[in-house]
């Protein structure tokens, strides 16, 4: 039987169809092969860029650049923005990087050797002269060396390690996060106790201030200020004995002058040395002279004003007192505005309502509406 065939290459029909077949199979291979040499190319620039990136970063010149942090003389810390590229401790000495991929680093403010950082969010520590990781990233949270121990949280709980990761004293504590400073200070370190209440422990984990406290803060000076449930402020020193009760409505440690301020509830601030010997009984930001409108009146007829025997003077927080004009205080400043009706005569504005004082700054008439 013959064989009939619909397609025949040497006919004129196949030599067209073999050519549109020839033709879009060489456009195919030329766009693939396009395709494929830009890829090529983009690969050799990336990988040109990142051999270019490493030589400026391992340079001198970079690596002492001011955007750099040095750890120690031989050890710095580049923190890079770009997410493509690691953080990492870079070691000049021996000219290499000693660890990579860190998020942040937390030098000890006492010099401790060991440093803390945080790498895929655990934290563990390295020795700032070498680099080298001395305690693998392995804590939740950790905090720096101080007074050759650290604060570490595992399971939720915290507790305390010595050089090379051992737990000391065998103690744990809740952690809270309105504690930001988990460090020894003259050896003490605030600590939430029971009741949701702070005080501070001493290195063998015990309680030297029991926690009866709503909070604590240390202060560089060596002092700790406290703070009871109704906001009121007390002062103790750094061994934890205590300097001023928790009875006062704000407490201020000035490091620059070397003085404190405290303010007690009727609104008096007194400036004490750090012995805590009164050196300013009655501290005022401003003394302002006040005047009143007299019965008399000028040619014009406008009533005539003159000068009242008192001052008034007002503290940090607004309030005002009177004061005669030898500078002696005459109150507190007990009131939120203070306006002279006389010579002699005051109207003075409190929270609880109004009374008139006289030069003396005795009660003439009490509760006014």
């Amino acid at each position: 039987m013959k064989k009939h065939h619909f397609f025949k290459p040497e006919t004129r029909f196949g030599k067209i169809v073999w050519r549109v077949f020839a033709i879009s199979s060489a456009i195919v291979m030329t766009i693939g092969a396009t395709v494929l040499i830009k890829w090529a190319i983009g690969e050799i620039g990336d990988f040109r860029r990142a051999k270019e990136y490493e030589r400026m970063v391992n340079s001198p010149t970079y690596l002492h650049d001011y955007s750099n942090q040095y750890v120690s003389p031989c050890l710095i810390f580049h923190e890079e923005w770009d997410c493509d590229y690691p953080s990492y401790l870079y070691n000049t000495a021996l000219g290499r990087r000693t660890e990579t991929d860190i998020q942040w680093i937390c030098k000890s403010s006492d010099g401790d050797s060991l440093t803390c950082y945080n790498k895929n969010d655990k934290r563990g520590y390295f020795n700032r002269f070498t680099g080298e990781v001395v305690i693998p990233p392995q804590y939740e949270k950790a905090w720096i060396f101080s007074e050759g121990l650290a604060c570490v949280m595992e399971k939720g709980m915290l507790h305390f390690i010595d050089h090379k990761g051992r737990t000391v004293f065998g103690k744990e504590y809740p952690y809270s996060n309105c504690i930001y400073d988990y460090c020894f200070h003259n050896g003490l370190c605030l600590m939430l106790g029971d009741g949701n209440r702070v005080g501070l422990i001493d290195k063998t984990g015990d309680w030297v201030v029991e926690p009866k406290y709503y909070d604590m803060d240390y202060n560089t000076k060596g002092f700790w200020r406290t703070i009871d449930r109704d906001y009121r402020y007390g002062l103790l020193d750094a061994n934890g004995q205590v300097l001023l009760p928790t009875e006062f409505d704000y407490i201020e440690i000035d490091e620059r002058d070397s003085c404190i301020f405290v303010r007690y509830l009727n609104h008096l601030e007194q400036v004490l040395d750090f012995d805590c010997n009164v050196i300013n009984p009655c501290y005022f930001t401003a003394v302002i002279q006040v005047t009143y409108l007299t019965e008399a009146f000028d040619e014009e007829g406008e009533q005539k004003v003159a000068v009242a025997n008192c001052f008034i003077y007002h503290n940090r927080d607004w309030y005002y007192g009177l004061m005669d004009k030898n500078g002696k205080v005459l109150t507190p400043p007990l009131y939120t505005s203070i306006y002279a009706i006389g010579p002699d005569r005051y109207r003075c504005f409190g929270p609880n309502g109004s009374v008139i004082l006289d030069d003396k700054g005795r009660e003439i008439v009490q509760n006014i509406d």
